[in-house]
């Protein structure tokens, strides 16, 4: 279901305290990820199925009130 080629960090900006990526977290989840987000990093590392976009994970985190950055 997760190939090496479906893993991606992103770089997510806005995140003040550890329910914040707990929120992050969670909302990836929900579209049927894996996510691993680091409040230290500001970063999300996503294994995602090959029915989710890249746009998909930008949507989802941004909608929670966070920045995508690149």
């Amino acid at each position: 279901m997760f190939g090496k080629k479906n893993e991606i960090t992103l770089s997510v900006g806005g995140m003040q305290c550890e329910r914040c990526a707990a929120r992050v977290k969670d909302a990836l989840e929900a579209i049927g990820c894996r996510a691993n987000v680091s409040l230290a990093d500001g970063t999300a590392k996503i294994k995602y199925p090959a029915a989710v976009t890249r746009e998909k994970l930008v949507e989802t985190v941004e909608a929670l009130g966070f920045k995508v950055n690149g």
